[in-house]
């Protein structure tokens, strides 16, 4: 009874639909050109060292290199999203007078390169283009790696392949989310933390040199720089966990050009070279 007062009441809320509305269109708007993107050009990089057969291959190293080559060009791609979204919601809080009247993320981010320049869209883009290029080649290399290394559990001992799946992602998500969070953490600590006396910035409001502040202190500190976590990962988290998903699905995540061939599908006799 109680779940659906609330949930009579939440709908009943001014601007609940439409403001649901730029939220969904901005996260596809976001995700095409973001996380599409880089799980494209994931494929378009490990793919290119396909096989006839997806022969078992736990080659860390080549795991690795496919990642770093695939996620370097497109880390930035989340920088201009970002910014858009809080250029959005920052310009609720000006004075009328200094406001740009953006009606949604998905329009800010089509307006700023021209009212205001393409600059605006990627400043202040370290800490967030760090934070995915450390995520994205984690997740993708301890992630085909353990498919490679396991494939035994699901084509052998008849384990379903999803369920086999579902550890593997959690446990590839999970590293990767972990290590790249404080990265993206950064972005607060200059921002947001309190100033010295004067108003002087501990790291001069340089996003680099308090990231260098944090590893060095990462001993000491490392626990306190995951705060915020859990809204990073209702932000980021699920989107990138069910796109890993959808791309296994789709055979990016295999190294063979057809779907009867990869390590989900193919006679045990095939699965490992001689």
């Amino acid at each position: 009874m109680e779940y659906n007062i609330f949930f009579k009441e939440v709908f009943r809320l001014p601007g609940f639909w439409s403001e649901l509305a730029k939220k969904c269109t901005f996260g596809l708007v976001s995700a095409g050109g973001d996380t599409a993107i880089k799980l494209a050009m994931w494929q378009h990089i490990y793919g290119s060292t396909w096989s006839p057969e997806d022969f078992a291959d736990w080659n860390s190293y080549k795991h690795l290199l496919c990642a770093i080559i695939a996620f370097t060009p497109t880390a930035h791609l989340t920088v201009p999203f970002e910014n858009a979204r809080r250029a959005y919601y920052a310009d609720k809080t000006w004075p009328v007078e200094l406001r740009r009247n953006y009606t949604s993320p998905t329009q800010a981010l089509f307006r700023i390169p021209f009212e205001e320049g393409p600059y605006h869209l990627v400043r202040g883009g370290f800490p967030i283009a760090l934070n995915q290029w450390i995520f994205w080649t984690t997740y993708a290399t301890i992630y085909t790696f353990h498919k490679n290394k396991y494939f035994f559990l699901w084509v052998y001992m008849d384990f379903g392949y999803d369920y086999c799946k579902l550890i593997n992602q959690s446990i590839a998500f999970g590293i990767a989310s972990v290590i790249a969070y404080p990265a993206y953490y950064t972005r607060e600590m200059v921002d947001l933390w309190p100033k010295e006396r004067g108003g002087h910035c501990t790291w001069n409001n340089e996003y680099r040199k308090c990231f260098r502040w944090m590893v060095e202190n990462m001993d000491m500190l490392g626990y306190n720089f995951m705060t915020n976590y859990w809204q990073w990962m209702r932000r980021y988290g699920a989107i990138y966990f069910v796109g890993l998903w959808m791309a296994d699905n789709m055979g990016m995540m295999s190294n063979c050009n057809e779907a009867f061939a990869s390590l989900e599908q193919q006679n045990p006799i095939y699965t490992e070279s001689s």
